[in-house]
């Protein structure tokens, strides 16, 4: 599943990551490879800021789980810590990040949206979706810490883990969950404003924002290694 990612820089600072993979489910080779995209992304300090997204009818349908069920030993282990340090570099990374859901997020697609700044969705298509209940699985503690660092408690929780909604891009903008609901067209039209007006007349510098990222959301999560 190597080159499942493309990286796209512009001349505004804008940079792309766009999943170009089907389904773009999470392996631990996905993984590997999204860790050195975001260093590329890093190591240019022309980026002020990320866009994710995905083609066609998915962002990201989430976790290989028929990889994940054939895999022995010690790996599953490490798939989880590997994902969820993952999420949590995506989390506190030091510039303004947008998920663009050009389609359905699922599962672990949808905890990769959750870990943006910001969420786009749009009215026609793209479900945001947690299916853990449905498909008579338990989140675990690892991607549980993430859900709350983002996802209110009461209604929110009770509709988006609990009960495994499909939630259109209507449906999540009321829960919160998404910022804007647009036309596909618009979307990076959209994106780019909510990036302006995050940044401000003078910008933001990449340590502070980082710092406050860490301060905001580390209480729950685990970010001595990131």
């Amino acid at each position: 599943m190597s080159n499942c990612l493309a990286l796209e820089f512009s001349e505004d600072g804008i940079t792309t990551i766009r999943m170009k993979n089907g389904e773009n489910r999470f392996q631990l080779a996905t993984i590997d490879e999204w860790n050195k995209t975001l260093d590329k992304v890093l190591q240019n300090e022309d980026t002020k800021a990320l866009f994710i997204t995905g083609e066609g009818k998915f962002f990201s349908n989430g976790i290989d789980l028929q990889w994940l069920a054939v895999q022995k030993g010690d790996t599953p282990r490490v798939f989880i810590t590997s994902l969820q340090r993952l999420l949590s570099r995506v989390l506190v990374l030091p510039i303004p990040t947008v998920a663009i859901l050009n389609g359905h997020a699922f599962g672990g697609g949808a905890f990769l949206a959750l870990a943006c700044d910001f969420r786009i969705m749009r009215p026609d298509k793209g479900w945001l979706n947690w299916p853990e209940t449905a498909i008579n699985l338990r989140f675990g503690e690892p991607l549980l810490k993430l859900a709350r660092t983002k996802i209110p408690p009461g209604v929110v929780q009770r509709e988006a883990l609990l009960f495994a909604k499909r939630l259109s891009g209507e449906q999540a903008k009321r829960l919160g969950l998404a910022d804007e609901v647009v036309e596909e067209s618009k979307m990076a039209d959209a994106a780019k404003k909510l990036v302006k007006e995050a940044l401000g007349r003078n910008g933001l510098g990449r340590q502070i924002l980082q710092d406050m990222k860490k301060d905001i959301y580390g209480k729950e999560l685990d970010l001595s290694k990131l």
